[in-house]
């Protein structure tokens, strides 16, 4: 080997030495500004928790937008508040790095609760616990977000392209919006996405989530007397019943496949032959391919009449929250959330979920997603609802050094 030759690669080994040197300062920088964000962290969550952001409460989606959007104008982030008036806002953030990585971080901060409940029951702290509405669905885990690129960027790192997107509107599965484009397009060509979602089950995340739809059979009958023309009628009610231990039947544990008839409907009085009844299903999934055979079974089941004179169509077949499939590159995103995680002494394993998220919208624009990055805690949707309040500078370090390591 040439002398020039050798000097250029010892060069280049002191660069690097000294680029990873930088880094473990600067890192080391954005943990000890965390651990001192603690207080800080509590105080801004209980800011958010305190608002009211169910559906009928649109003002109240709007302000936490507007605190959130704050926050972020204050480390320079672009900042646009997509509005649906009336329903909900959405925001959507934006910071250009000096590197070519391009990194998401999504959530929502919407719950399920009806207006007062914030005032019946505020934020409050009780033996390393915080509850209120939404605490740990997921306020906690936008607080956490926040907080991290906060200090990311005040400890002198701008490494990365940081794209945010929080909406307003993802617990009641986006019915009037148009969120699940949103997330899709933004997630083109990203690098890595982060869903600040609940923990799964303690320091777990979730390397896929199941899809899920409401799909509806309505089966027509002919209405008739019950005492004097029975037998002219066409009972909607009894077809129903067949279809519903055929729908039961499709469920196969072995392969996440479930199907739940969880609402029924149909007749009006005993004495009368019902010429009408329905069920509505809960349908989840782990692959798109399994959510294909499974409406076409379901089809078929509506097809298939027991009952001479009755007839069924198959409906709603809207997907309420799009599967997150398990790919290489969610895999691949894990091992580097797990190795970050080591360095703070967690041991992060991966999981896949039964209950669906907007991670399923960037899955399937082919970027790595890793969901479930928020707040430990228990009991979402529930008057029970909490988090583990060290899980916030906890979890805030992971995703912090996480984002750094992509």
């Amino acid at each position: 080997m040439r002398a020039t030759e050798k000097m250029e690669k010892g060069v280049k080994r002191m660069m690097s030495k000294t680029d990873m040197e930088k880094d473990q300062v600067c890192m080391d920088k954005v943990l000890k500004t965390i651990e001192a964000s603690d207080k800080e962290m509590v105080n801004f969550l209980e800011r958010l928790v305190n608002i009211d952001t169910g559906p009928d409460n649109p003002d109240g989606i709007a302000e936490v937008a507007h605190l959130i959007g704050g926050k972020l104008a204050g480390i320079n982030f672009f900042v646009e508040y997509l509005d649906y008036p009336g329903i909900c806002t959405h925001l959507r953030a934006a910071r250009k790095g000096t590197g070519n990585k391009e990194i998401m971080v999504i959530g929502h901060f919407d719950t399920l609760f009806p207006k007062g409940t914030a005032a019946m029951r505020p934020f409050t702290v009780k033996e390393g616990k915080a509850y209120g509405p939404g605490v740990l669905d997921m306020k906690g885990g936008i607080t956490i977000a926040l907080f991290a690129l906060e200090a990311l960027y005040n400890s002198g790192w701008d490494d990365k392209n940081i794209t945010v997107l929080f909406c307003g509107d993802e617990d009641t599965n986006h019915p009037y919006t148009d969120a699940p484009d949103l997330f899709e397009k933004a997630a083109h060509g990203k690098t890595a996405v982060f869903n600040m979602e609940t923990a799964s089950a303690g320091q777990a995340v979730l390397i896929g989530r199941k899809g899920n739809m409401h799909p509806e059979i309505i089966v027509k009958g002919i209405s008739a007397h019950a005492g004097a023309d029975l037998s002219k009628g066409a009972n909607a009610v009894v077809e129903l019943a067949h279809k519903i231990i055929a729908v039961n039947k499709l469920t196969d544990m072995a392969k996440g496949l479930t199907f739940n008839p969880g609402v029924i409907s149909g007749g009006t009085v005993p004495n009368a032959v019902p010429d009408c009844a329905a069920v509505k299903i809960d349908m989840r999934y782990l692959t798109s391919a399994d959510r294909d055979s499974g409406i076409e079974n379901l089809r078929k089941i509506a097809d298939h009449a027991h009952i001479p004179g009755t007839s069924a169509e198959l409906v709603n077949l809207r997907e309420n929250m799009t599967v997150m499939e398990v790919t290489e590159g969610n895999k691949e995103l894990y091992k580097i959330v797990k190795q970050q995680g080591a360095k703070l002494g967690l041991d992060i394993q991966a999981k896949i979920g039964g209950g669906s998220s907007d991670s399923g919208w960037t899955v399937r624009a082919g970027a790595p997603t890793l969901c479930s990055m928020g707040a430990i805690g228990e009991f979402n949707h529930s008057d029970r609802e909490y988090i583990l309040i060290d899980s916030l500078v906890e979890r805030a370090k992971l995703l912090a050094l996480s984002i750094n390591a992509v």
